[in-house]
């Protein structure tokens, strides 16, 4: 009798650590994700009075090279963020619209200068920027068009990489404590100008140098306003003239720093209407609803 009933009590304490287990999105993300400190390190403060980045500012920020299926030549068709040593977060409609007979072959890690191989600023160099492989690619299989919604999209490098003062992780906002309203936020969005139409001509490319430009995050049923069909997994920012995401890359990240002083991601470059046209800001894809989506495609 008294071993059937420490079974008993056996089972019981077994079910009650059971449901503390805390088996939510975020805390598997957080298993797999660099901690920040680890990810979210910028190590320069913007450059005053341009929008030009420091040499070793917001080292998450890459570039998809995209290729033809006949022929050599290349053209820098896409941005992304690295999240951790193996995956990239990107638009996927830098897939879906990718011109006829192209495909994303590689991306670019520890870019600043686009017509330099090794970047100098002053006495400052950066390491050589890294060409990885893809492995494998996640696209959101509810991706639409029309109305583009779901814009998110995973890249898997073929390898892992080292983390530099160059090259390292934004951090992904895993704790509900980083979700203030949209419209109390400046994101800065950052990036070359790179589309998923690639460029005209060979070795043009949007922008030099990587370009950051500080965005206010714009309440969802204002932005509504401008883009009737937006949906809760998307979020808006910009709407100043002269100053959006134009300035940055198709897939790129829009990034907040927070009051722990490191960044996260909260949206993916996605689409908009013009471009630094007063009041119509910018849309993203809203990192916080694809969490999950983000959690079951990190293989």
């Amino acid at each position: 009798m008294y071993g059937q009933f420490f079974l008993l009590l056996c089972s019981i304490a077994l079910l009650v650590i059971a449901a503390d287990v805390d088996d939510t999105p975020q805390s598997r993300l957080k298993s797999k994700l660099p901690s920040p400190g680890v990810c979210g390190i910028n190590l320069a403060d913007r450059i005053i009075g341009g929008q030009k980045t420091a040499l070793n500012a917001y080292p998450w920020t890459v570039l998809l090279i995209a290729r033809p299926l006949i022929g050599s030549s290349r053209s820098y068709s896409c941005g992304g963020s690295l999240i951790s040593d193996r995956y990239v977060l990107t638009a996927a409609h830098c897939f879906r619209e990718l011109p006829v007979g192209y495909y994303i072959a590689k991306v670019r890690l520890g870019e600043w200068d686009l017509e330099s191989d090794i970047d100098c600023v002053d006495d400052l160099c950066a390491d050589k920027p890294i060409d990885v492989g893809i492995e494998s690619k996640a696209v959101h299989a509810d991706y639409d068009s029309v109305n583009i919604h779901n814009d998110i999209a995973l890249i898997k490098l073929a390898k892992s990489v080292n983390y530099t003062d160059f090259i390292s992780p934004v951090c992904l906002p895993l704790s509900g404590s980083n979700n203030e309203p949209d419209s109390n936020k400046n994101f800065t969005v950052v990036g070359w100008g790179a589309t998923e139409r690639g460029q005209e001509k060979p070795g043009v490319f949007g922008n030099r140098y990587k370009l950051e430009v500080t965005v206010p995050g714009v309440n969802l049923d204002e932005c509504k306003k401008n883009y009737p069909q937006l949906i809760d997994s998307e979020l808006c920012a910009g709407g100043q003239e002269l100053k959006d995401s134009c300035s940055g890359d198709s897939g790129g990240c829009l990034a907040a720093h927070e009051n722990d002083g490191y960044w996260y991601q909260y949206g993916v470059v996605s689409y908009g209407r013009g471009c630094g046209r007063k009041d119509i800001p910018g849309v993203y894809a809203r990192v916080t609803s694809f969490l999950s989506w983000i959690d079951k495609n990190m293989n």
